[in-house]
This record gives C-alpha cells, sequence and structure tokens, in this order.
C-alpha cells in the first residue's frame, strides 16, 4: 500500500522552518501544525470579516489598540478559524508588544515574529508555491495510479483501487461487500458511522446518480459509482475538485474488468477533469501543470466549438458535440505516425477541445470537414482553432481560439483560424456589443464559470487598476498587495475575460461594467 502523503497547504511549522524567511514563533509552539491556505495583508480595525479558515494574517500593528481591543481581535480571528497572525516589526515598532503577546496566548493564536527586511510577499509566494508544488505532485501521482490500475484486473483490481483511495487521500473508503455488509478500507471509522455511511451508500444507488457529498458530523463523504455498486470515501476535511476527480475516475476500475484500451479511456478522462478544473480557475493555472497533462509533446492546438456566434442565425444545443468533435479528431491522426490523443472540456454550451503534438495547419482541415458533413443540429456550428504553441501557454491558446470562433461571425466561415485575423478583429472579437448577449453579460458569464474566490480577486483587481487609470504602483497600494502579484492577477483577468486591460475601450466598457454592477459586486473578502 502507498504511503500516506502529505497535506495539500503548508503548516506554519513549514513557514518557521524555511530559513529564506526568518520567521520566530513568539507565541504558540504547539500549534504550528496548522495548515496555512492563504496569506492576506491588513490594517484595519477588524479584519475578520476579509478573512476565511487557515489564513496567515499578517500587519505591522500600524491601529492603535487597548488590551481590551486587542482580546476582542484575536477572539474574532480565533473565531474565524485564522491559521495565526504575522507581525512585522522594525517599522512602528522594534519588537511585539507585550500586550499583543498575552493577547495570542489567550486565545490559542500563533504569533509569529517578521524581520523589517522580509517583505510580505515574499511570504505569500512561498505559500502559493508550496500549494502549486503539492497540486503539481498529486496530479503526477494521480497519472501514475491511472498507468499502473490499467495493467491490473479483477479482484486485485479492486484491492489496489480502494487501497490508492485510502491512502492517496488519507481516508477511509466504504463498500458493500457481496453479502451486503459494509466494509471498509482504511482507519478511523467507529461502528456507528460504518453504519450511516453505509446508509447513504444505499440512498446513492437508489438516486441513480454518478456522484454526490455529504456531510456527517464532523466528517465529509464523497460518493461515487462503480460497476459494482458505489463507494464512500470520508474523512475529517474537504475534498478539492482535483481529489473528487480522482475518485471519480479510479471509480471507473472498480467492479469489473478493465482491458488496456478501456484503461487509458479512464486515464484520458482523469487528465479531461484536471484540464477543465485548470482552465477554469479552479486549480492553479501554471504552465507545469499543463506540461504535465499533456506529457511529453512540446506543443498542442486548442479547437474552440460552440453554436454559431452569429445572433441571426438559431443553432441547437447539443451536449454530445464535443464528444462527437473528439473521436473525429481522434479518427484523423488513427494509423498515423503520430498519436494525437485530443482532451475534451465543456464549458455549459461551449466546448474546448486540446491536441497535443499537433499542428495547427493540420487541424484546420480535418475540423471544417467535420461540420461541412453535419447536417442536424451541429450544421449552424462554428470553431475556432488557435495557433500552435508550447503546453504551458494553453490558456492564451484557448483564448486564442474562442477570438477566432467569434471571428467567424464576420468572416461567414465554417472555421477559422487566429493566424486568419487581422489585429483588427482579433481585438474587437472579445467586446464584440452585437452579440446575442450584452458583453457585460457575457463578461458575467465568464466570471460565474471561475471560483469564486479567483472572480472577486478579478473584480477587486480591474477595480482598484482602472480607478487609477492604470498606475499600477498605486492600484497596488489600494489593495494591499505588491505589484506583481496584481500584475499577475490582471494578466489571468485578461485571459478570463478575453479582454486587454491596456486597451481603450475594453478599459471603457469595464469600467462601466464594474460601476454598473453587471460584473457582480466584489465582497469585502478581496481586500480592505
Amino acid at each position: 500500500m502507498p504511503a500516506r502523503r502529505p497535506a495539500p497547504h503548508p503548516t506554519l511549522a513549514d513557514l518557521v522552518s524555511a530559513r529564506e524567511l526568518d520567521l520566530t514563533c513568539v507565541v504558540g509552539h504547539e500549534w504550528l501544525s496548522r495548515a496555512v491556505t492563504w496569506v492576506h495583508v491588513a490594517e484595519v480595525t477588524d479584519p475578520s470579516p476579509w478573512l476565511t479558515r487557515g489564513v496567515l494574517l499578517l500587519t505591522t500593528g500600524l491601529v492603535e489598540r487597548t488590551p481590551h481591543s486587542l482580546d476582542e481581535l484575536f477572539r474574532r480571528l480565533r473565531d474565524h478559524g485564522v491559521a495565526g497572525v504575522g507581525f512585522g516589526v522594525g517599522l512602528t515598532v522594534q519588537e511585539i508588544p507585550d500586550a499583543w503577546l498575552v493577547a495570542a496566548a489567550a486565545h490559542r493564536m500563533p504569533l509569529l515574529r517578521v524581520p523589517l527586511d522580509i517583505p510580505y510577499i515574499a511570504i505569500a509566494e512561498h505559500v502559493s508555491a508550496r500549494i502549486a508544488e503539492s497540486q503539481l505532485s498529486q496530479v503526477q501521482r494521480l497519472l501514475d495510479v491511472q498507468q499502473r490500475l490499467a495493467a491490473t484486473t479483477g479482484e486485485a483490481l479492486d484491492a489496489e483501487a480502494l487501497q490508492t483511495l485510502a491512502a492517496e487521500l488519507d481516508a477511509a473508503v466504504v463498500r458493500h461487500d457481496r453479502s451486503g455488509d459494509p466494509v471498509a478500507v482504511g482507519t478511523g471509522l467507529g461502528e456507528g458511522e460504518l453504519d450511516a455511511i453505509a446508509g447513504e451508500l444505499s440512498r446513492h444507488a437508489a438516486s441513480g446518480r454518478r456522484s454526490s457529498s455529504v456531510a456527517l458530523g464532523s466528517r465529509f463523504v464523497h460518493i461515487a459509482s462503480t460497476a459494482g455498486g458505489p463507494i464512500a470515501v470520508t474523512r475529517m476535511r474537504r475534498y478539492t475538485p482535483l481529489e473528487q476527480g480522482m475518485i471519480g475516475s479510479i471509480a471507473l476500475f472498480i467492479g469489473g474488468e478493465r482491458d488496456a484500451e478501456a484503461g487509458e479511456l479512464t486515464a484520458v478522462s482523469f487528465r479531461e477533469r484536471v484540464l477543465a478544473d485548470a482552465l477554469s480557475g479552479r486549480l492553479d493555472d501554471e504552465a507545469r501543470l499543463f506540461e504535465l497533462l499533456l506529457g511529453s509533446s512540446p506543443r498542442c492546438t486548442v479547437v474552440h466549438l460552440a453554436p454559431s456566434p452569429d445572433p441571426e442565425v438559431r443553432s441547437a444545443k447539443d451536449p454530445a458535440a464535443g464528444l462527437l468533435l473528439k473521436a473525429h479528431l481522434a479518427n484523423a491522426w488513427s494509423g498515423a505516425e503520430l498519436t494525437v490523443v485530443p482532451l475534451l472540456c465543456a464549458f455549459g454550451s461551449e466546448f474546448v477541445v486540446v491536441l497535443a503534438g499537433a499542428d495547427h495547419g493540420e487541424v484546420q482541415p480535418v475540423v471544417e470537414q467535420f461540420l461541412a458533413n453535419e447536417t442536424g443540429n451541429l450544421a449552424s456550428w462554428r470553431a475556432g482553432i488557435s495557433r500552435t504553441g508550447p503546453a504551458g501557454a494553453l490558456p492564451r491558446l484557448r483564448t486564442e481560439a474562442a477570438r477566432a470562433y467569434r471571428g467567424t461571425r464576420d468572416r461567414g466561415a465554417i472555421t477559422l483560424s487566429y493566424d486568419d485575423l487581422t489585429r483588427r478583429e482579433a481585438w474587437g472579437a472579445g467586446i464584440d456589443a452585437a452579440q446575442p448577449a450584452p458583453v457585460f453579460a457575457e463578461w458575467r458569464r465568464r466570471l460565474d464559470l471561475l471560483d469564486p474566490g479567483r472572480a472577486e480577486r478579478t473584480r477587486a483587481a480591474l477595480r482598484a487598476y482602472l480607478a487609477v487609470n492604470g498606475a499600477i504602483e498605486r492600484a497596488a497600494g489600494r489593495l494591499g498587495v505588491h505589484r506583481q502579484t496584481l500584475r499577475s492577477r490582471l494578466d489571468a483577468a485578461e485571459r478570463d475575460l478575453d479582454v486587454r486591460v491596456d486597451a481603450p475601450t475594453d478599459r471603457a466598457l469595464l469600467w462601466l461594467a464594474l460601476e454598473s454592477g453587471a460584473l457582480g459586486t466584489e465582497a469585502k473578502a478581496s481586500g480592505p
């Protein structure tokens, strides 16, 4: 059985042990095992409304506080599940005041000393890098698991799959045996908990759903259907989208024989789940993650398939459209010297297909032939093809394919390559006000596809940047973040919304959309 894996987030102890950060724990050594999910900087009277569980709060003590107000502050931080507090010395005071030490100890809150020469952004970047490395490591392990399970059959397959889930997720896996009794792989379940989970398995089987999630007391349970009955994976902390995808993909191996081809398809399905999460913002869209998902291929091309962008054309929705195109593309390279495995991601009624190793010049005629032969629901559908680029540039290539797709409206083309767009068309495709839905609604739809936290940060970053007419330093100061952090968020906003923040038309429309509330209102969590 594989060894248990490290937690997906660094702990306070990890930060204290990082020599480059030079942090010192002055209160709460016994609580340094707490996981740090994010870093937040605040110099306000009560920052707790902007904080969530696991956050490390950084401050320099600019706000004057009485012992009573300090006690109330740390009580609120404790109630919000804050992991700890970092106090920067050397700016307002040379050492952390005694009143802070007393309040931190009273509320069991770790208090870290941050030297003046350690910028807060360095701490935030360290946490972000550790989380990203953990995600990449987990993706690599899960891909290895897929390949190993694909080569195993029968009862040995079921046993290894269940043990893998339990070990990889540090959880217990419950299923019904052949006699109908609940059995568990892994430890930590009491008899009452086992009976409660068995009841959830029965309800899930009766519902006919592929997956479901429930909370039983302090336990989180994710249930997935298999060929031999559902399985439940349970532990004391929530599952990330990546982990839920892992449960669903490994469940496909359980309860039935799998040949090599079926195993390969299951592995592809898992890559597609992770790819969709990364492109939609639910996972950090680092270049290394995309390089890992696309394997050894150094380049790729993206296809964007959707109903016609022309408001005068009625296009029927077809949930099978992406699968049909994927099969057509796979057949086009079958028997070729170079094997191309299309990866499909669905976003509402739109589909994104990523082809590793394929050149856009080869892809366009294949897609053109697919749509030209359609006489049913897909007869009025259109597709855009990106340029060919490195795997790490997938977010940009996806944007190019989407812009080429929108360009088919004015060209009257079935398919269009981004290379065929003029510069004016490439810019204007993202803000065409003649679309059936206003551009504000399109941006709002794209934001709704993102993780809520990322959507809030995007709105806040755009508002701060536009409010000072693009002065990056002033905008970063408003948000309380480093200019490079703001620059990174603006780059992500350009990809997610298909805009350019340095283009006058885009900036004007974005400001109007934010002021009118058409993009939603950024929550206080986006920063003071």
